[in-house]
């Protein structure tokens, strides 16, 4: 079977739910081509493996820019992406059996195509296009209406109970680390992630905090806001895994904005992830996460005044041995289903009752 699955950016082996997707649909022998939509250059295709090619779409037109999101009127959006995609001549849809559009910029595909569509939902539109646009809503929702099954990385409670026969909730999960040894645990908080973070925030608690340094993973650019706040930029997870695990508090400290584009969202990897190891994660109340739990180890903000008492109270408990690395037992129980390893196994089954 040909399948063509349509992300923003290259398949790499991550833990990126697309990229799961076209992994477990390679290793099922489907001829399963992997398309960026889009870039403003041409690039070659490339094989990836025996069963998997790498394509590019590219913009003929190379006018549009991300800058013209909020204001271009949604018509002249609609206009300028069906053209682009019915006068590119390097790909033809007609050939696939399936297309899989990730949420984002992938979606504009659905205007056009009249393929059987899956839509893997990683991020609501307000994330996806970093836009509170109603225009984008409504794209998604004619995605939804086109699609055959809808895999979301969003509680159903969230969408309309009409499209529920469609959908089926999978998360990718995270990959889970053993704890560091107790004499590694040092004087260090950490974030690792992507969307906008709160740096007056990070500010305040470098600041407050001069014998900690404050560890920033992430596409970020380098900010002056403390000799003892380091940016990192992006890193792989060999990388990045042991600078938390010898973290002693995992601050996750979303901006008010981005927690309201949060507003449908749960658990990610980087709040399972160091609850995997037993740290204590502080972060800005969003989605579904809006009160503290103690079990989990998880302390909720709502403001800097709450962020800096809790995070005072947080090392204070570590330093008289009151909160350590133990993991509860609801906590062991809250995260053995969301592993990868768990969730590959629900998403190759669902997969397999999709696609015969």
């Amino acid at each position: 079977m040909r399948i063509l699955v349509v992300s923003d950016r290259e398949y790499k082996e991550t833990s990126r739910g697309i990229d799961l997707i076209t992994s477990i649909l390679g290793k099922k022998n489907h001829q399963v081509d992997h398309l960026v939509f889009f870039r403003r250059k041409r690039f070659p295709e490339k094989q990836v493996t025996g069963n998997i090619r790498q394509l590019f779409f590219f913009d003929c037109l190379g006018l549009y820019r991300d800058k013209m999101r909020p204001f271009l009127p949604g018509f002249l959006l609609c206009f300028y992406f069906t053209y682009i995609i019915k006068k590119q001549k390097d790909i033809d849809f007609f050939l696939y059996d399936w297309v899989i559009l990730e949420s984002g910029y992938p979606v504009y595909l659905s205007l056009v195509l009249t393929n059987k569509i899956i839509y893997r939902l990683s991020d609501p539109p307000e994330i996806a296009f970093n836009s509170n646009r109603s225009f984008y809503r409504k794209l998604e929702l004619l995605t939804v209406k086109k699609s055959q099954f809808i895999s979301s990385a969003i509680k159903k409670f969230f969408y309309p109970d009409n499209y529920s026969d469609k959908f089926n909730y999978w998360h990718s999960g995270y990959i889970p680390a053993l704890p560091g040894n107790k004499c590694t645990i040092k004087k260090e908080f950490v974030f690792m992630g992507g969307g906008e973070i709160d740096f007056p925030l990070i500010q305040n608690i470098a600041n407050r905090y001069t014998d900690y340094f404050f560890h920033v993973i992430g596409s970020f650019k380098k900010r002056n806001i403390g000799n003892n706040v380091i940016f990192y930029g992006y890193l792989e997870y060999d990388n990045y895994i042991s600078i938390i695990r010898d973290s002693s508090i995992c601050i996750i400290p979303f901006t008010k904005r981005f927690t309201f584009q949060l507003r449908r969202c749960s658990y990610t990897a980087k709040i399972l992830l160091p609850m995997s190891l037993g740290m204590p994660v502080l972060l800005k109340n969003y989605g579904t996460i809006q009160e503290t739990d103690t079990e989990k180890k998880l302390f909720v903000y709502k403001n800097h005044k709450e962020a800096l008492s809790m995070l005072d109270t947080i090392i204070i408990k570590i330093e008289s041995g009151e909160l350590n690395r133990d993991i509860s037992k609801e906590t062991r129980d809250f995260l053995l289903p969301q592993t990868v390893e768990n969730r590959l196994k629900e998403l190759d089954k669902t997969l397999s009752e999709w696609i015969k």
